[in-house]
């Protein structure tokens, strides 16, 4: 990186036109280099089949211990409708072990899980779901708590877990799919990513943005990263492991699972599962999430977000020859590509953009310079076709959405504002790059609950489709004993 800087400098010294040319061509190198692989994903992503599963219900037998992360974070409005969401769930009270994750100074959070009644983790704690006080001097960070709570999770005997932030919907069979689908699935798969959806959709252009960008990211391209066997980046929630693939990858043997520190440590642990020759698949359920109503939130969301994929590319770039070995070379490529790629796309978009319009009101022959031909013709093309490309994939979706569950039509509008977003975003990703050079990782925390509606007329979960173009059902049950899951622990 010091090198490839301290040539800039030194060819703005000696030939600043044709070094500003060469910088250009690269950029659009890289544009068509990131837009080729986004589309080719996005296409697999079309004809994704997800793993068959057994048809396996709460009175199955022998069903494993599934433990369940809840972690929170001042969000005391949010805990009785989440304890009512885990109790929702539809899975044999005596295999399940919820555990509601609390920072031991977030007295207003603590106070609101004494006055609902719930026990909290002792050596003689008891009942399905616990809560666990976060002791102090760590960092206060959601990984943090959660490798806290993986001592208790082994402690107890747990062979699967999931994590669901405050305000997830899963569907309440969420946990007998995912027991279902791992019954059938291949030892190396690891984890099952569930679609995360927003039921606050229509509340303004914010949130129909956020949610057709969901939709497109569950529907289409992480199946489509799936399916061509890629690195798969984790969602932060309603993501289903296998805590012996867990415990192989962690930082420390028998030790930390989630990088503390990482602003998205599902990322990051998505790539050492990769790199550990496991695979991650996509689980056909949905957890209902709420999405964000002001641009102000989206900005503290795109900002840990945008500096947490840096951190990651930035690890797993350390020592570059020992991971693409271990990953291997096409998946260590596209895996930056997609984690370094997409925040640097966001920084390049609004330089580009006042390029493009300085020149059109100007005609300076200083920016015709910088496009030769070669350059001149690729970056037309990708700003014509890439543009329509992108507005057509958002309003494709809207319109197939539309189709299937309880109408879309009046979201096709607010894609328009879609060019808005991004550069919104891109905003978001210079701050995430200052506060990353200066040494400032804030978790800056996601509030909850704005947009919640009073639980007895609770929206229930959209009707949604299965990946790809062919549904894949069920195959019939097991015979009694046929699970055996407590038999195949790996540690």
């Amino acid at each position: 990186m010091l090198t490839c800087l301290g040539g800039f400098a030194g060819g703005l010294v000696v030939q600043p036109r044709t070094t500003l040319t060469v910088v250009v061509g690269l950029c659009m190198f890289f544009y068509v280099l990131t837009a080729l692989l986004k589309l080719g994903v996005t296409l697999a992503g079309r004809k994704y089949r997800p793993l068959r599963r057994i048809s396996v219900g709460p009175d199955t037998p022998n069903l494993p211990r599934y433990a369940v992360l809840l972690p929170v974070h001042k969000e005391a409005n949010m805990l009785g409708r989440l304890v009512s969401r885990v109790e929702g769930l539809d899975y044999p009270r005596s295999q399940l072990l919820a555990l509601l994750l609390i920072e031991a100074d977030d007295e207003e959070t603590l106070a609101a899980a004494r006055a609902l009644g719930l026990p909290f983790q002792d050596e003689t704690a008891r009942g399905h779901v616990r809560v666990v006080v976060i002791p102090p001097g760590g960092p206060k960070t959601k990984p943090n708590a959660m490798n806290v709570a993986m001592d208790i999770v082994v402690r107890e005997g747990c062979e699967f877990l999931t994590i669901y932030d405050a305000e997830d919907r899963p569907d309440p069979d969420q946990l007998l799919k995912s027991v279902g689908t791992f019954a059938l699935a291949p030892a190396e798969v690891a984890c099952l990513q569930a679609e995360l959806a927003f039921w606050n959709d229509d509340t303004n252009w914010v949130t129909a943005l956020y949610w057709i960008g969901y939709k497109i990211h569950f529907l289409r391209f992480l199946p489509g990263l799936a399916r061509l066997g890629l690195p798969v980046p984790l969602g932060g929630t309603s993501n289903h492991f296998r805590i012996s693939a867990l415990r192989d990858v962690a930082l420390i043997p028998g030790g930390e699972v989630w990088d503390p520190h990482n602003l998205t440590e599902d990322a990051d642990l998505g790539a050492r599962l990769s790199a550990a020759g496991y695979r991650i698949e996509l689980l056909n359920s949905v957890t209902m999430e709420e999405a964000p109503v002001s641009s102000r939130v989206v900005d503290k969301q795109q900002r840990r977000w945008k500096a947490g994929y840096l951190q990651t590319g930035l690890v797993h770039t350390r020592r570059p020859i020992a991971t693409a070995r271990r990953m291997g070379v096409r998946r260590w490529f596209c895996f930056n590509l997609l984690v370094i790629g997409t925040p640097t796309s966001f920084l390049l978009n609004p330089v580009f953009l006042a390029v493009t319009c300085v020149y059109l009101l100007t005609r300076a022959q200083l920016i015709h310079a910088l496009f030769p031909a070669a350059v001149y013709y690729p970056s037309a093309v990708l700003l014509v076709l890439g543009n329509f490309g992108l507005l057509y994939e958002l309003v494709l979706t809207c319109l197939e959405e539309a189709d299937r569950t309880r109408g879309r039509f009046g979201l096709v509008q607010y894609m328009l504002f879609a060019q808005l977003m991004w550069l919104w975003m891109s905003r978001s990703t210079y701050i995430a790059v200052f506060e990353l050079l200066i040494g400032k990782r804030g978790w800056h925390k996601t509030p909850h609950g704005h947009a919640e509606e009073d639980e007895d007329t609770d929206v229930p979960n959209v009707p949604h489709r299965a990946y790809g173009t062919t549904f894949v059902g069920e195959v019939p049950a097991p015979p009694p004993g046929f699970l055996g899951f407590s038999e195949e622990r790996a540690w």
